[in-house]
């Protein structure tokens, strides 16, 4: 069941980055951290990759979707 909703989920986000051109996600973490999210994504079953805010430099981070209480697109 888990895993047929964090599928939908990713094909809703996959489908609101196509649409919106989107270069930035802003998500609020179960912890109460808000992390800022920059394009180019990767939407996977249940988690997304990106590239961080912080570093230009071209390193990249995942976050389960498990993770996020919040996805401001």
């Amino acid at each position: 069941m888990v895993g047929i909703l964090n599928q939908a989920l990713a094909d809703l986000i996959s489908e609101q980055i196509m649409q919106r051109h989107v270069t930035e996600l802003r998500a609020v973490l179960s912890t109460g951290n808000e992390i800022t999210m920059h394009a180019e994504f990767t939407v996977g079953r249940d988690f997304i990759i990106y590239r961080t805010a912080k570093d230009s430099g071209g390193k990249w981070a995942m976050t389960p979707f498990a993770h996020i209480v919040q996805l401001i697109v």
